[in-house]
């Protein structure tokens, strides 16, 4: 008998609906986007500096950057692009060692370290100058000496070659002098000492002979204390190194009597300069340098003690020619009014 197949037509097309309606829906959506990159830091400059100061981040993704502390203290964002952020270090950030990061809504970044130097208790009112420096050259972990003015209250003095900057040791400073360390791990070559105090920035050449010779141990400024006020103007005895003539106006000359030409003239002849600024409480002036004429060494320090009352006191000296730090000494015992300290 014929099926007749006009009975379920609503049924055949509701089947071939069920079947085909969903694969017609279906759209062929692409890969899910992919979420924001967090910020990332990879330098800051300088890498120390005192609060109130500007510091720049450089990274990527810094645009939106929306926080930034110094460990847990909030900074403020001054200005930022894609690759670098302006900010100052916040009132109340850790003296010392911090840990930098950025906030965007991304997320957090990684730390960068960066110490924040204590406010200087001597200041100039000049930028800073250098004049020269004593050695020109020398090996890392061996001593310098920086000539110039305006010198106090130096925040960070840096070594740097092309691929690296390394902050120096200071062991001393005042007005116009600076003794540091040239820092280790440098390469051989040129490189630039950047010295940075309150008032500004400057730059000086210096030559780096590379690593100190093994078997030798060169003597640094941190046996250096400064000494007391008053105690190099009335000075005009003979040191175990020459001898001193001071003035009433602290820039007095040196020579050597024991080092003399035919005619009796020294050939080892220099300068010194002391100063005790009263307001500050604070040895502003305070080295000495003296050439060999015959030589040309020349030798530069700053004069030291151990107390506030010596029987002995010392001139701590770099050789321009071996870069070695040594002293002499003066005995004061007959000089000083009433018992002093050995």
């Amino acid at each position: 008998m014929k099926k007749d197949s006009t009975k379920y037509p609503l049924l055949i097309v509701l089947i071939c609906w069920m079947f085909t309606i969903p694969q017609c829906s279906k759209k062929s959506d692409g890969p899910p986007p992919s979420p924001p990159t967090p910020p990332a830091l990879t330098s800051v400059e300088p890498t120390i500096d005192i609060i109130g100061d500007p510091v720049t981040l450089h990274g990527t993704n810094l645009t939106d950057a929306d926080g930034i502390s110094f460990n847990s203290v909030a900074g403020k964002v001054i200005s930022a692009t894609s690759t670098q952020i302006t900010t100052v270090v916040p009132p109340g950030a850790t003296i010392g060692a911090n840990q930098i990061t950025v906030h965007t809504s991304a997320g957090e970044s990684n730390q960068i370290a960066f110490t924040v130097a204590p406010i200087p208790a001597n200041i100039d009112s000049l930028p800073p100058f250098i004049m020269k420096t004593i050695p020109t050259s020398n090996f890392t972990d061996y001593p310098v000496l920086i000539f110039g003015n305006n010198l106090s209250g130096v925040i960070s003095l840096t070594f740097s070659a092309a691929t690296v900057s390394k902050n120096a040791v200071i062991y001393t400073n005042n007005h116009t002098c600076v003794t540091a360390t040239v820092p280790k791990d440098l390469p051989t070559g040129n490189v630039t000492i950047t010295l940075v105090t309150v008032k500004g920035t400057y730059t000086k050449d210096f030559q780096i002979l590379g690593a100190a010779p093994s078997g030798v141990t060169p003597v640094n400024f941190s046996i250096i204390t400064i000494p007391p006020p008053d105690f190099v103007p009335s000075i005009s005895n003979e040191w175990t190194c020459g001898t001193f003539q001071a003035d009433s106006n602290n820039d007095s000359t040196f020579f050597d009597i024991k080092l003399q030409d035919p005619s009796g003239n020294s050939y080892v002849t220099g300068v010194f300069k002391y100063h005790f600024n009263k307001t500050k409480s604070y040895n502003d002036l305070n080295y000495v340098e003296f050439t060999n004429s015959n030589t040309g060494e020349t030798k530069a320090g700053l004069f030291s003690s151990k107390f506030n009352n010596p029987c002995t006191l010392r001139m701590v000296l770099i050789s321009s020619k071996t870069g070695l730090v040594d002293t002499c000494t003066f005995d004061n015992s007959d000089n000083v009014g009433g018992a002093c300290e050995n």
